[in-house]
C-alpha cells in the first residue's frame, strides 16, 4: 500500500513538473491568442500579394528588424535577419503593444496585409520613433510602397 501511495506521489510530482517545464517553454501572446499552425515567412507572402491588395486573416512569422521605441505599438518583420522583405506591423487600434527590446527575436502575427504608399512624413514619424539618428530621417524625400499589417495578435517565442 505504501509503494502505491509513493507511486502515485512521485507520478503527480512528474507530471506537474512537465506541466511547468511547458509552461515555460511556450512563448507569450499579445493581443488576440491564435493558433500558429499556418504561419507563412515575409518572403512568401510577397509571392501571394503579387496579383493581391490585401491578404487577411493570415499568420506571418519572421525576424524582428525594429521595433517602436515609444511604445512598442509597431514592428518591422522580415523573413531573417539578411533580407529586405520587410512588413511593416502595426498592432490594430493600438489595442496592445509589444516589449521594446525584442528586436532580433522571432514573432508570429496575425492579421491583415495590405499594399501600400507610405508617406514621407509616416516613414519619418517610424524612423524617429525607431531612435534613428537625424541624418538619416532627413535622408527621406519620397513615398515609398510597402506592405503593411494591422495584426491583432503577436506569438514571440
Amino acid at each position: 500500500m505504501k509503494r502505491i501511495v509513493l507511486l502515485s506521489t512521485l507520478a503527480i510530482a512528474l507530471s506537474g513538473l512537465v506541466t511547468t517545464a511547458n509552461a515555460q517553454a511556450k512563448g507569450k501572446f499579445y493581443g488576440t491568442e491564435f493558433a500558429t499552425q499556418k504561419s507563412i515567412t515575409p518572403a512568401k507572402m510577397t509571392e501571394l500579394m503579387a496579383d493581391k491588395d490585401k491578404l487577411e486573416d493570415t499568420e506571418i512569422a519572421g525576424y524582428i528588424s525594429k521595433v517602436c521605441q515609444r511604445e512598442g505599438c509597431w514592428m518591422v518583420i522580415r523573413t531573417n535577419e539578411k533580407s529586405n522583405d520587410d512588413i511593416m506591423v502595426r498592432m490594430k487600434d493600438h489595442a496592445f503593444a509589444v516589449p521594446k527590446d525584442i528586436a532580433g527575436k522571432t514573432a508570429v502575427v496575425h492579421g491583415t496585409v495590405a499594399k501600400k504608399m507610405q508617406s514621407v512624413a509616416e516613414q519619418k514619424h517610424y524612423l524617429e520613433d525607431a531612435g534613428a539618428p537625424a541624418d538619416q530621417i532627413a535622408k527621406i524625400t519620397e513615398p515609398k510602397a510597402v506592405y503593411e499589417m494591422q495584426v491583432t495578435g503577436v506569438y514571440l517565442d
